[in-house]
């Protein structure tokens, strides 16, 4: 069967505008009617649109996507395979999230430890985290790295979780002041490394100034880590300044 790109994005439930996207990109190339020149697309393109939006699910980059299906049929395999696994432990985690709900609506309902209320949210931090910088982050740092670091932010109590965005927002503050300054040669910089180092400590087994200055290259290389910095400080070179005092003071 051959569909319009009005009849397959209403079958896809996505607007004709996202397929135009994906089309202009090379991610799913329609084929023109020789009467018309209007894009169509058939059957082996809808099975492409079917994993471009499998893949897409956990925010996946688009480019990284390309690379995946246009790669040989294992390596596709391989991605939507562990796809597989992360819906999986979504459904689970939902699952986990709507007892914690139904136990706090309940009257008189088993009573749950502060660790438990949070458990599920904590879960969807790692979760969005992995989707976001995942496999950036186990290129750089090892699968054992990043699962040490995941298990031990789900273990951390209410009252260290709540000291880790204290932390956080401290070192925010200090950094849109340093940034503004435009100097990292101060006592509020070097108060920003100290910050950052101990907001690391909640979720890094193992400190090292090494691993410290990798992610300082990562917060300069990656754009997403510059949107984040800039819209928690309101600050436009806020990542790269946070780069660079890394990159003075972890020795």
């Amino acid at each position: 069967m051959v569909y319009t790109i009005q009849q397959l994005a209403a079958l896809a439930g996505i607007s004709t505008r996202t397929l135009r996207y994906y089309d202009s990109i090379g991610l799913l190339s329609a084929q023109r009617n020789p009467d018309n020149d209007y894009r169509e697309y058939t059957e082996a393109q809808v099975d492409r649109l079917q994993r471009i939006l499998f893949l897409r699910l956990f925010g996946m980059p688009l480019t990284t996507i390309r690379q995946i299906l246009d790669a040989p049929p294992a390596i596709q395999q391989t991605a939507l395979q562990s796809q597989r696994t992360r819906i999986v432990q979504e459904r689970d985690r939902l699952n986990r999230l709507l007892i914690n709900l139904d136990q706090t609506l309940s009257q008189g309902g088993p009573t749950m430890t502060d660790e438990e209320k949070f458990a599920a949210f904590k879960e969807k931090q790692i979760t969005d985290n992995d989707a976001q910088f995942g496999p950036e982050i186990r290129e750089k740092y090892g699968e054992d790295q990043v699962t040490a670091a995941n298990n031990q932010y789900a273990g951390l109590t209410a009252a260290d979780y709540a000291a880790m965005q204290r932390t956080e927002a401290k070192m925010l503050t200090l950094l849109k002041q340093v940034a503004a300054s435009g100097t990292i040669n101060s006592a509020a910089a070097h108060q920003v490394f100290a910050l950052h180092k101990e907001w690391l400590h909640y979720t890094w087994p193992t400190y090292s100034a090494k691993a410290h200055q990798g992610l300082a290259q990562m917060y300069l290389a990656d754009f997403r880590f510059h949107q984040y910095y800039t819209a928690k400080t309101g600050t436009a070179n806020a990542a790269a300044v946070l780069a660079e005092i890394i990159t003075k003071y972890a020795r």
